[in-house]
């Protein structure tokens, strides 16, 4: 076990020391976010942290901004599932739609008061960051909608153009 995770540590390590790189495929990204989350299990413990995935087919080959998950989905651990003394959860969702790609991240946390939801976009640094760097990136093309019950837990609703998909290589006959 302690040889996975520093194998998985090393993995977040690498990508980390990539940070110049502005767009990977949605694969790369939940690859990363994988390795992320295998380790937050093994630190709070399967009972205490699940996550389920639904992600199309489809969607994996689509560019999406680098570092785009990893800062919602800590979120959702340190101030969400932290707290909770079994079953947490996360649900990870992503599909292309009319040429925009959808990703969902939910938690069943302990969700996030009215009056800091209205705050949100200002005060949280990993949200303020990504909402930030959507609006750089994509101008008004794009939607980032957060809602949260408390007690009940926090969707993240991201919607974003479909720039361009990764082209499985072909080796050249």
């Amino acid at each position: 076990m302690a040889r996975g995770v520093v194998l998985k540590l090393s993995n977040i390590l690498r990508r980390l020391l990539r940070k110049h790189e502005t767009f990977v495929p949605l694969r790369e990204e939940l690859a990363f976010i994988d390795d992320y989350l295998d380790i937050e299990v093994i630190r709070f413990g399967r009972d205490k942290l699940q996550i389920f995935k639904d992600i199309d087919e489809d969607s994996l080959e689509t560019f999406v901004p680098s570092m785009l998950l990893q800062p919602m989905v800590e979120n959702s651990i340190k101030h969400g599932l932290a707290p909770r003394l079994e079953g947490g959860q996360i649900h990870l969702r992503a599909r292309n739609v009319n040429g925009r790609l959808l990703i969902e991240i939910e938690d069943n946390g302990m969700g996030i008061s009215p009056e800091r939801l209205a705050e949100v976009y200002g005060g949280g640094i990993g949200i303020t960051n990504v909402h930030e760097r959507l609006r750089l990136l994509y101008g008004d093309q794009f939607k980032m909608n957060i809602r949260s019950k408390e007690g009940e837990g926090t969707q993240i609703h991201i919607e974003i153009p479909e720039l361009a998909t990764a082209e499985p290589f072909a080796a050249f006959p």
